[in-house]
């Protein structure tokens, strides 16, 4: 029997098609002719020794007689569905659910219609609870022969849907939870050794990071606790000690890589040297389901030193906007400096709604923005020294009624866990969806522009959609020294533009229309971000490009801004790894050749392939 989450498959008429749209291939839905049986799946089931679950809402609860029997009570869905950790615990959910069509939403959110009901939707229509390689192997061939989808989920803790698809088969590789520290591991091909974390794809980098405190030992990881390996490393992966080390994806040493024909290979220096290449940064959820890294460790920090620094406003006259405006655009183009000089950080930016319907533009709106700074191995006494002269040229862009800076006391901590706690006082949020775009920015872009330059920039681009609605830009400090100093040899299909670029910048502006279906709600999105906010960008950094993890969905110049000078070399290598075409993202390698419609649930090849 297949275990007992109940499967029930609404197909409405509104969501699902069994039109063959044109001429185009598709892959295989529940409703053609040739979708396996229920003794197809039974018979996989007991080949995988019982591990397979039939996707079943876990907020089916909400809804009148609880169409798909949904163990859990609808009262503690509500409770926890804004929780990252709980998307991750529940085997067909994923973080960003608008990319899951909303299919199943409890009452208490915001889309939720009762018109629309409780269906599988955009999730998986099985699951694969695997514990071992030889499920995940078998699995995949299996799929892959049937013309099933496949997806990969370990946490689900992504931002673009990229762990979730219609009528696909997904992988979930949260029980392949090993750690293991090993100062002396033997790098292949070589006489030498390395120190190293091995760990499982199931793994959160809290875990990780937790285990190796135990043996003084930091690894590059993500900023929130809660993030999972897998789609962070391959994506590149930045964090706290990113701009001292590199990238995660930098720090990879060995994967063990299941292919979707069921092979079982192991990617280093000495063996499948191309596949570790496209692991290192070239898209997570493309060329296979890595179940375990070999990633580089690092000694502890002796000791975190941490400092705020904030601009607010005070007047409201034109000239003290004006130059709240010019400090703020000094500032970006300060932190090359500041990040050479050993600071790493975050900043968030926000500008306020509209106060009347003619007060749109942003050179008249106020402005405020916060940054941490945090330093490694230096005193609180060496990070304000650093800060210093950069608060010296801000306070010359206008007067004390100008606007405010505030430079907090810096704190220290003694351990680098107790730092990275301090940054993760609550689970991260899930449940919903949003649309952003962001842009690497390097020396040319920010120290080498004249300040004007920024300034217009930055105001341009951290306008919203709706005007009346406030500006949000986050900053991070992940780059500078630690990318550009990665030694070549553990450089892989990374794009190439983080070994120059500084900032990291994130804008949220799209208006996502909740009234609408969600496939509508992202093409709207979609179109304006393409259309305005891409476009600045393209002339603030015409040569740089995008993290994919945490850039826009829909961009159409994806293979540029995400892989820049890698994307020819990746498409060969996930043209010889899936040669099926099972693994499918948005904006990953190769997608251009597919159609994915959340309307009808079906991935179409174009007329182009």
């Amino acid at each position: 029997m297949i275990l007992t989450r109940s499967f029930h498959l609404l197909a409405t008429a509104c969501w699902f098609t069994t039109q063959i749209l044109g001429d185009l291939t598709c892959k295989t839905t529940p409703l053609d002719s040739n979708w396996p049986s229920d003794a197809d799946w039974t018979a996989l089931n007991v080949s995988i020794n019982g591990t397979l679950i039939r996707s079943a809402p876990v907020a089916s609860s909400c809804y009148d007689g609880n169409p798909f029997n949904s163990t859990e009570t609808c009262e503690y869905v509500e409770a926890n569905w804004k929780l990252a950790t709980f998307h991750a615990a529940t085997p067909e959910s994923v973080n960003a659910v608008l990319f899951a069509n909303n299919s199943c939403l409890p009452p208490t959110e915001s889309d939720f219609t009762v018109q629309k009901g409780c269906s599988i939707g955009g999730a998986p229509q099985y699951v694969v609870n695997a514990t071992t390689e030889a499920q995940i192997a078998v699995a995949a061939a299996w799929a892959s022969e049937r013309n099933i989808r496949l997806v990969i989920k370990g946490t689900g803790h992504d931002l673009n849907g990229r762990s979730s698809g219609a009528y696909s088969l997904s992988i979930w590789t949260h029980n392949f939870r090993n750690i293991q520290f090993n100062a002396s591991w033997p790098l292949p091909g070589c006489n030498k050794t390395e120190d190293v974390v091995i760990a499982g794809s199931g793994n959160i980098w809290h875990d990780v990071l937790l285990a190796g405190a135990k043996f003084g030992k930091v690894v590059v990881s993500g900023g929130a606790y809660d993030v999972g390996l897998g789609g962070f490393i391959q994506g590149g992966g930045h964090g706290p000690l990113s701009s001292t080390y590199g990238l995660a994806a930098d720090q990879l040493l060995q994967a063990r890589v299941i292919t979707t024909n069921g092979t079982i290979l192991v990617a280093n220096s000495a063996q499948n040297q191309d596949l570790l290449w496209a692991l290192r940064g070239g898209g997570g959820g493309q060329y296979g389901i890595v179940i375990e890294y070999i990633l580089k460790a690092y000694p502890t920090p002796s000791s975190v030193v941490t400092g705020g620094l904030s601009l607010s406003a005070v007047g409201r006259d034109n000239s003290s906007i004006a130059a709240l405006w010019n400090a703020f655009g000094l500032l970006m183009q300060s932190l090359p400096d500041l990040m050479d000089a050993g600071l790493a950080g975050a900043m968030t930016a926000t500008t306020p709604g509209s106060i009347s319907a003619s007060d749109v533009a942003l050179s008249s709106r106020g402005l405020s923005a916060e940054i941490s700074f945090f330093g490694y191995n230096i005193t609180a006494c060496e990070m304000t020294a650093i800060v210093q002269p950069v608060i010296t040229k801000l306070r010359a862009q206008g007067s004390h009624s100008s606007f405010a800076i505030t430079w907090d006391k810096p704190s220290t901590f003694s351990t680098f866990s107790d730092f990275f706690d301090s940054t993760n006082g609550s689970p991260s949020s899930a449940g919903g969806g949003s649309m952003m775009s962001s842009r690497l920015l390097g020396r040319g872009e920010l120290s080498d522009s004249t300040q004007a330059q920024v300034v217009s920039y930055l105001q341009r681009v951290m306008t919203p959609q709706n005007e009346s609605s406030g500006g949000f830009m986050v900053v991070g400090l992940q780059g500078g020294p630690g990318p550009a100093n990665v030694p070549k040899d553990m450089r892989g299909a990374l794009n190439p533009v983080w070994r120059s670029a500084y900032l990291h910048t994130i804008v949220l502006g799209a208006s996502i229309d909740s009234s609408s279906d969600p496939q509508t709600a992202l093409s709207s999105a979609a179109e304006w971000v393409n259309s305005y906010t891409e476009p600045i960008w393209q002339q603030w950094a015409p040569a740089s490009g995008a993290y994919m993890n945490e850039g826009n969905p829909f961009n159409p110049n994806f293979k540029h801004d995400f892989y820049g000078t890698s994307y020819d070399r990746l498409l060969e290598i996930k043209q010889k790894y899936d040669p099926t075409d099972s693994l499918f993202v948005l904006t990953g390698v190769g997608s251009d050749r597919w159609d994915y419609n959340l309307n009808t649930g079906k991935l179409c090849q174009t007329s182009e392939k």
